[in-house]
Parts: structure tokens; C-alpha cells; sequence
């Protein structure tokens, strides 16, 4: 016999319409980091969680081909891109596929392979860039 079923997400369950990519460095956890953006070339929104399980604050410079940012997540604490506007000049690819960005802190660095999402997900349609 044999079992089947299928479940479909609702608006509370829109984390699953598009995860991001998740890596460590150092004392520094990357959540489910993504961009938004309307094209290839557009200024582009980072999405994601940055957790720091160390005991001091951590900068973490997230870069791109030709830019970067740098961000500092405190000790003991986490920062959810969703409330801190970060913006990169362009997105590295068009929505639906996947770019590179490196996450280097002072302990070492690494590459992550996000996904470039645009407005045709509801949810993130509050971020795309102006």
C-alpha cells in the first residue's frame, strides 16, 4: 500500500516560496539570505537573519562583484535584514536565479549562492528597492 499526500503553504507559511542560502563564519550564523530586486542591474535588498553566538560584536561585510556592505551584529544577538534596509547598487543576476555574494568577518570569510527574488512572491513585494 502506499501513502501520498501533498500540503501547499499558506501566507504563514511564505518562508518556503524562496529560501536562501545558510552558512557560518566564525561565531557568525547566515540566515536564509536572499536578494530582491526588480532586474539584473537593479539596485538590490538584502533579506536574511545574521546570528552571532560570540561574546563580542561582529562586523560581516557582504560583497559582490564590484561593491560592498558592512554590517555589525552584537554580541550574543541577531540581525534580521527584514527591519535594517540593506542595499547592494545592483543585483548580481535577474530575479529567479542565483548569485554569489562573500560574507567576510575578521575570523574568515564565505561564499554564498542566494537566490534573486522579485515581486511576483506577495511577501516580498515590501522590499523591492525604489
Amino acid at each position: 500500500m502506499m501513502v501520498t499526500g501533498c500540503a501547499t503553504g499558506g501566507e504563514d507559511n511564505w518562508n518556503s516560496t524562496a529560501v536562501g542560502d545558510d552558512k557560518s563564519v566564525g561565531s557568525i550564523d547566515l540566515r536564509s539570505v536572499l536578494l530582491v530586486a526588480t532586474d539584473e542591474g537593479e539596485p538590490a535588498r538584502l533579506l536574511g537573519t545574521f546570528e552571532n553566538d560570540g561574546d563580542q560584536p561582529v562586523n560581516v561585510t557582504i560583497s559582490d562583484t564590484d561593491e560592498e556592505t558592512t554590517l555589525t551584529i552584537p554580541a550574543q544577538g541577531s540581525l534580521p535584514l527584514d527591519t535594517v534596509d540593506t542595499r547592494l547598487g545592483t543585483a548580481g543576476d535577474a530575479p529567479g536565479a542565483r548569485t554569489t555574494l562573500t560574507a567576510t568577518t575578521d575570523l574568515g570569510e564565505v561564499e554564498l549562492l542566494v537566490p534573486v527574488v522579485d515581486g511576483t512572491l506577495d511577501p516580498y513585494k515590501p522590499y523591492l528597492p525604489d
